[in-house]
């Protein structure tokens, strides 16, 4: 009788790469990574023929995988030349009239197919059936790739079908990703998959979970200017956009912590109407500040926000002490004042020097984020989500024509980001 072939004989894990593996045999959809360097791409390759190995000792033989990149020069880079290189006695590397390019498993093996595609259209698969689904850099594709692969996800005769992902955290539609897989937030763009929430797993993997990288490797990271090296090197999903009004900020801001229901709070009240009126519940807690609740709404008449205010005041058995509110919003102050919530407009205290007020402003809050001894005074509930999502993404400065960008913000998405920064202005003494 011949000798059954294990796995592990023909690959060597990293232990981080054994919980991705342990993860991913548990879960429908798993993300490993987030940063540079723990072996991601590696991980991938080995796990599609670890799944298709395993299914072939249950006697499901021949099965296709498909494994995905965002265009054929980044699949040809990441995985056909790194297939290439396997040997000819696990399979071989061809292209078939049937299946297209594709990484074949030896018989003894069980048979099965690495599928080869791209995605730069993912519509062409809709008619597909893959018994997993593997994308490399998830982040540089869109959601709308991500929904339609999903319903290529069947084989006769399977049913753990997968779907692994491996990325950094800076491609360029991060944002949904890290919404599924890091915050597990279901709602807005993603709520579609709220029934589907605990099927999700993220592996955090970092540079020093792999042990065979080299000092020149690490030289590099260390070497990155900040955003990159938080991005890359310590696997931070809030530093990895260009350009940012808060480059500072990182999941360091981002808090579960709890308001103190002994203590006041505060408001910072950037108004708008067809544009967002954004609203933060505020609080100072001696050694730090924190942002613990936001409303943000548009359309919304003034009386119908202070309404809402107040309700989400009830549990607490007393109003904001103060509500720092944009110069343009008199009427929004009006009815603040006659719900017996006293408002300020927070331009009224002016830079001095003839300078201008709201750079200034901008200048305190990035203190608070992260001053010169790296002390972060500002802590921001992960459930404030716009706030979140406008400094990470949204907020950002002008381009500047010479390249690179000034200091100097955008017109844009930006409420939540001018009532956190008014309510410092009028309301942290430096």
């Amino acid at each position: 009788m011949a000798k059954r072939i294990k796995f592990s004989d023909l690959c060597t894990f990293t232990d981080k790469q054994w919980d991705a593996t342990h993860t991913a045999n548990t879960h429908k959809y798993t993300l490993f990574g987030g940063s540079r360097g723990p072996g991601k791409s590696h991980w991938l390759r080995w796990y599609a023929i670890y799944r298709l190995m395993k299914w072939a000792a249950f006697g499901i033989k021949g099965v296709r995988v498909g494994m995905f990149c965002e265009d054929y020069p980044s699949l040809q880079d990441r995985q056909i030349s790194k297939l290439a290189k396997f040997p000819d006695w696990l399979g071989t590397l061809r292209t078939t009239k049937a299946d297209g390019l594709g990484f074949h498993l030896s018989a003894q093996y069980g048979g099965g197919s690495i599928l080869l595609r791209n995605l730069q259209d993912a519509t062409r698969y809709q008619s597909a059936e893959f018994a997993g689904i593997l994308i490399d850099e998830l982040t540089k594709n869109p959601l709308t790739a991500f929904d339609d692969l999903r319903g290529s996800l069947r084989w006769p005769g399977i049913g753990d079908t997968f779907f692994a992902a491996a990325t950094n955290p800076n491609g360029r539609y991060f944002k949904w990703v890290r919404q599924a897989w890091v915050e597990r937030d279901f709602t807005g763009a993603i709520e579609h998959l709220e029934g589907v929430k605990d099927k999700f797993a993220y592996v955090k993997a970092l540079p020093a979970d792999n042990p065979y990288l080299d000092s020149d490797y690490w030289s590099m990271l260390n070497s990155l200017p900040n955003r990159l090296r938080e991005a890359w090197k310590d696997g931070s999903w809030y530093v990895a956009v260009e350009g940012l009004v808060f480059d500072t900020f990182t999941e360091a801001n981002i808090v579960s912590e709890e308001p103190d229901p002994e203590l006041p709070f505060e408001l910072g009240i950037d108004d708008g109407y067809i544009d967002p009126r954004a609203t933060l519940f505020i609080q100072k807690k001696g050694t730090h500040v924190l942002v613990f609740d936001e409303l943000y709404e548009t359309k919304t008449l003034e009386e119908a926000t202070v309404e809402h205010i107040k309700a989400r005041c009830e549990d607490w058995g007393r109003l904001p002490e103060i509500a720092a509110v944009s110069h343009e919003a008199t009427a929004l102050r009006r009815r603040l004042r006659e719900a017996n919530i006293p408002a300020r407009n927070w331009m009224s205290v002016k830079a001095g020097g003839g300078g201008s007020t709201r750079k200034q402003a901008i200048r305190k809050t990035r203190a608070l984020i992260c001053d010169g001894h790296q002390y972060r005074a500002l802590h921001v509930h992960q459930r404030c989500k716009n706030l979140i999502d406008e400094i990470t993404t949204g907020y950002r400065n002008k381009p500047d024509p010479a390249g690179g960008y000034q200091d100097q913000p955008a017109d844009g998405n930006d409420h939540a980001c001018e009532a956190l920064e008014g309510w410092i202005w009028l309301r942290v003494r430096s």
